[in-house]
């Protein structure tokens, strides 16, 4: 059996003149909730009128029964979407049954203005469209229907859970059946984007494999096709997808995306794919890892040391997107320390040597170079570095080769006393706390008052340590252009993924 489902919206019937109107109105005005004296609209570049819905209804839906005018006003309506559907389903697609969503707001509006969405609603449209489709398809005796009817003005049909909700109670408690092998057809674009949304979500979670979607355009009846429930739900999930993007969820987006991935990859397909594997480990700090990926045009950045510290700030700001205040903290502390210890590494290779695990250390020997390094260390410090001739170089010993090679940083107002100053004392009190950190406290910790500054503190701490000139850590970040391109790739996929569709 073919089972259609239809929604309806405002839109749905329309009039080819208005010649009757005056007299139908005067006839019909009784039976309007309030009388706003509702006249035909033509539509823009058009020879087509339109009125409410529910105006629509009561005027010309009442009067259809009446023998002598009911072949005549019926010649005045117009059915766009109606008549592209309607000549698609013929043949072996033509419907056994027919449900159509029809709306009702007057419970949540009691006392309507002329602007209300009580207007738009397609219940009084029901003889309307009973006699269309009964037309149209003369062997269904009886055409079945469905109110969507809200109680509130909370819950009105442009609120996309409430709408949802109704859509699922209207499916589930009334009396209609379905058969497992019952094809079904819905078509949900009449009605408002909170009702089509719903539809689409029930429809596929209800249906699964057995739903097609009947989709048209008004003005390109010629362009009216079916959807599989397969490629409807690719639709709904690049949709998704995208969402994910925006988060910079690149593994989200891979997950949603990979089952419907071919084995005979497009280049649309294959450039995305690459993409977000690069994504991928940038986002999981892999830098190195993010480097293999990069083309011949990254390579230039990719030979300089301080490349990965302005990637780690980029991370931190995407961090804080994300409402991971934590991570944000600790990737925009990382970044500086860790760009002071690749300076470190660069600047006086010679005097460092790495332990098993891959950290650096600085040996004795550094006191050729900056002499003054030692008696600038904690006297703890000091002995061991005499006794071992090295130690560990992070925190007080990493901040002191900074700054006995580089005296300006020692001045307390200088930018890097930042790092070693509060940026210091508040990392270690915010990581080992188990209780929720707010964006306020991240930009305290580095002595700022909201984003931008923080933003711009960490920028200048890393641009004085690289001796660069960066105007702003999007534009630092290699990973800024990759999300850029992903998008584009995302979106030229979703392209060809539904090109045979158009």
């Amino acid at each position: 059996m073919n089972i259609w489902i239809i929604t309806t919206g405002n839109s749905d019937v329309q009039l080819k003149n208005k010649t009757n109107w005056i007299n139908l109105y005067r006839e019909g005005r009784r039976g309007l909730e309030r009388d706003y004296n509702f006249q035909p609209s033509q539509k823009e570049d058009d020879v087509i009128f339109t009125v409410p819905a529910r105006v629509m209804g009561v005027i010309y839906g009442t009067q259809l029964d009446n023998n002598q005018l009911d072949k005549d006003i019926y010649q005045d309506l117009y059915f766009p979407l109606l008549d592209a559907f309607s000549e698609k389903l013929q043949g072996q697609n033509q419907p056994d049954r027919i449900i159509v969503i029809l709306t009702n707001q007057e419970a949540a509006y009691t006392n309507p203005e002329k602007k209300s969405p009580y207007w738009k609603d397609t219940c009084t449209l029901k003889p309307i469209i009973d006699k269309y489709l009964q037309t149209k398809f003369p062997k269904i005796s009886k055409i079945e229907y469905l109110e969507l009817k809200p109680k509130s003005k909370d819950e009105g049909l442009d609120n996309w859970d409430q709408s949802l909700k109704l859509v699922q109670q209207e499916l589930s408690q009334s009396n209609l059946e379905f058969k497992p092998l019952d094809n079904i057809y819905v078509s949900h674009q009449a009605g408002t984007p909170a009702i089509s949304s719903a539809i689409q979500f029930v429809s596929l979670a209800k249906f699964g494999k057995k739903v097609k979607f009947l989709v048209s355009n008004e003005y390109e009846p010629e362009n009216t096709r079916f959807i599989t429930s397969s490629n409807y739900l690719r639709g709904i999930q690049l949709q998704e997808a995208k969402v994910l993007l925006e988060r910079f969820d690149y593994s989200g987006v891979e997950s949603l995306l990979k089952p419907y991935w071919l084995d005979c990859v497009t280049p649309q397909e294959q450039k995305l794919r690459d993409l977000l594997k690069i994504a991928i480990q940038w986002n999981f700090a892999n830098f190195d890892e993010f480097a293999k990926g990069l083309g011949e045009t990254a390579q230039e950045r990719l030979q300089n040391w301080w490349w990965t510290g302005y990637e780690a700030s980029y991370l931190a700001v995407v961090r804080l997107e994300q409402g991971n205040t934590v991570e944000a903290l600790f990737h925009s502390f990382r970044a500086v320390e860790g760009l002071i210890c690749k300076w470190a590494e660069n600047t006086y290779h010679t005097h460092i040597q790495y332990k098993p695990d891959g950290s650096p250390e600085i040996k004795s020997s550094i006191s050729q170079d900056l002499p003054d390094y030692t008696n600038r260390l904690y006297s703890n410090i000091q002995t061991q570095l005499k006794k071992k001739g090295k130690i560990g170089l992070f925190s007080e010993s990493l901040y002191q080769l900074l700054q006995t090679a580089k005296p300006e940083c020692q001045n307390l107002t200088h930018i890097m006393s930042i790092v070693w100053g509060k940026a210091r004392d508040n990392r270690n009190p915010l990581f080992h706390r188990l209780l929720g950190l707010q964006e306020q406290e991240v930009f305290a910790a580095w002595d700022a008052q909201n984003k931008d500054a923080w933003k711009h503190k960490v920028l200048s701490c890393l641009n004085f340590v690289a001796n660069q000139t960066f105007t702003s850590l999007p534009k630092a970040s290699l990973m800024y252009q990759i999300h850029q391109d992903l998008k584009k790739a995302l979106t030229d996929y979703e392209s060809q993924a539904f090109s045979d569709l158009n």
